[in-house]
């Protein structure tokens, strides 16, 4: 089975930058200018040149992560954030680069980011932080206390949608864009079966009030946690029959 949201970025040129898909226009003063490389970076960041809300477009743009088709669980956020390893990850480890473009191409459908090769990663670091205690629980419940085991199950079970694909540093708030309208049709349509959790920017999610979808209140939005007593945590431990106490 082939998403529309697959196919949507399949028309996107990933060979060189600037990485925009075509159909989306983003005005000038929200593109990070000068940057194309790490070095590009940190002159930039010396010379206090960084807008903290441009998106960074030499940079691949994540999309989504994960199995569209099949994970069980689908976790919804913004856009994806910026620090300098980005950078120097993406020039520097050409198999990196290419497991980006084969999960945007969904040749690989594990997420990247739960992969303990890429663990120094920025995007290691912040989403095996965000599911750390969820995965501890999981690897002690199902998998005799094997950690590895419980993130690669993850890793298999959980895809995550930005409904904003293109790095900045923090989010200027501009959301009208093709892509962001693709990622939304395809999250309205997923099948009930699977849960939806939306941590950030509920409202331009556009979604309705459904058994499926856990929309995280204003209160729980800024820290998005997945801990184990989070809405979000619960309903990814429900999946494996697990209850917290």
């Amino acid at each position: 089975m082939t998403s529309d949201l697959l196919r949507f970025w399949n028309d996107a040129p990933l060979e060189h930058p600037a990485f925009i898909h075509p159909r989306d226009d983003i005005p000038a003063k929200l593109i990070q200018p000068g940057i194309s490389s790490y070095p590009d970076f940190l002159a930039a960041f010396e010379n206090d040149q960084l807008s903290p809300t441009a998106f960074h477009l030499n940079l691949l743009p994540q999309p989504y992560q994960g199995d569209l088709d099949n994970a069980e669980i689908l976790l919804l956020f913004t856009n994806p954030g910026l620090s300098a390893c980005d950078y120097h990850t993406e020039d520097n480890y050409p198999d990196f680069r290419e497991d980006l473009i084969a999960t945007i191409r969904q040749e690989r459908r594990d997420h990247l980011f739960l992969n303990p090769k890429w663990a120094w990663t920025s995007g290691f670091v912040w989403w095996e932080s965000k599911l750390r205690d969820v995965a501890r629980l999981i690897a002690t419940e199902r998998f005799d206390g094997h950690y590895g085991r419980a993130l690669a199950d993850l890793s298999r079970r959980i895809a995550a949608i930005e409904l904003v694909p293109y790095h900045s540093f923090k989010f200027s708030g501009f959301k009208e864009t093709a892509s962001a309208d693709a990622a939304r049709r395809f999250v309205a349509n997923v099948d009930p079966s699977r849960t939806v959790i939306v941590t950030r920017s509920v409202p331009d999610w556009r979604l309705p009030d459904a058994t499926h979808i856990i929309k995280y209140p204003t209160t729980h939005a800024r820290s998005a946690s997945l801990g184990v007593n989070s809405i979000g945590g619960k309903a990814i431990l429900s999946r494996y029959g697990i209850v917290a106490t």
